[in-house]
């Protein structure tokens, strides 16, 4: 009675998943599950359901897991689930940018039952591999994804980015830029500098190691590579106010405001460097000085609101400054005396 229920609930179940009503296929086979624990063709039904819905990591473990318990087997009857499972694990592993993975998986599912879709497949991949031009869209994709703020999916074009070419310092530090957004400094670290030791004359990359090393509380390193950005190109304004930043950290005020000095001479209409040049003229007491400054700031960017606020704060010290300033006396007007009258005194 239960292999009848079972049959009947995976045939349904497959047939919702043909139709793609994902939601109410996975239900049965999840109930197909209950029924049998272990069950792999509700296993593979579930697995099938991630990798169509942007899940392949989860479709993954499962897969993984039908596969190790398949793989022992080798009579001709599981020749057909084995080459379905392959096929399955290449399809997830090629959506988490495992291209090289997903190019075995799709041969050895090949091997063991040939199909027009997975010679296709494998055709496609191999072309994309051998084409020049696949690095440079992955990384245009990425870069992509990482501006609009889609991090996981980026990480994955340029995780297969680095699959074709390990050595690729593009993807190296874009991938180290992903991992720093998403707290990973650990993981950036190596990254960005084996994208330096690959493209030493890439003064952006010194500059993001400097940042890096910025989060990490490591403020001489980061001086010290914000400098080696300065070294490589000397107008590079967005190193001079990342200098300034690690200087003031670091309590070096002067240095800080030359370093945010230079920036407005080489770029007078940014911003960032009039506000933070600003602020740092109000921590050293010059409040005129630092109003200017803001106010610079935020005529370049309207809206801008480090900078509203700072000028804020130097409208408030100016108040209390003259509020708190002693009134000069006025000069005491002497006394009125009665002149005397020729011949009145005595």
């Amino acid at each position: 009675m239960i292999k009848t229920t079972l049959t009947a609930i995976l045939k349904e179940a497959g047939t919702l998943l043909e139709k793609r009503e994902y939601t109410d296929a996975a239900s049965l086979y999840r109930k197909a599950m209950q029924l049998q624990p272990g069950n792999a063709a509700a296993a593979m039904g579930i697995a099938m359901i991630h990798n169509r819905t942007g899940q392949p990591e989860e479709a993954l473990k499962i897969l993984q897991n039908v596969w190790k318990a398949m793989s022992g087997n080798k009579t001709k009857k599981t020749t057909t689930p084995k080459a379905a499972v392959l096929a399955q694990i290449g399809l997830a592993q090629q959506q988490t940018g495992r291209i090289i993975e997903a190019l075995q998986s799709f041969r050895e599912a090949n091997v063991l039952r040939p199909s027009a879709e997975l010679s296709k497949l494998i055709q496609n991949l191999e072309s994309a591999v051998e084409n020049p031009n696949t690095i440079a869209q992955l990384i245009a994709k990425a870069s992509q994804l990482q501006r609009s703020g889609k991090l996981e999916e980026a990480a994955k074009f340029y995780y297969t980015a680095l699959q074709l070419n390990p050595d690729h310092p593009e993807a190296l530090h874009g991938l180290g830029l992903v991992l720093r957004a998403q707290n990973d400094l650990d993981g950036a670290l190596p990254l960005i500098q084996q994208a330096i030791i690959l493209a030493p004359d890439r003064p952006d990359y010194y500059n993001d190691l400097g940042i890096l090393f910025q989060e990490r509380g490591e403020l001489e390193k980061a001086i010290s590579f914000h400098k080696r950005a300065i070294k490589v190109k000397a107008d590079f304004t967005a190193a001079f106010i990342n200098l300034g930043v690690a200087y003031k950290r670091i309590g070096k005020l002067d240095e800080a405001i030359a370093a945010y000095r230079q920036a407005i001479l080489l770029q007078p209409n940014s911003p960032a460097a009039h506000n933070n040049l600003g602020n740092l003229l109000r921590i050293q007491g010059d409040l005129i000085g630092a109003r200017k400054e803001l106010k610079q700031a935020i005529k370049l960017h309207p809206g801008y609101r480090d900078a509203i606020e700072n000028l804020v704060t130097v409208e408030q010290e100016l108040k209390q400054k003259t509020i708190a300033a002693p009134k000069p006396e006025k000069p005491k007007t002497p006394g009125k005396q009665g002149k005397k009258k020729p011949g009145s005194g005595n």
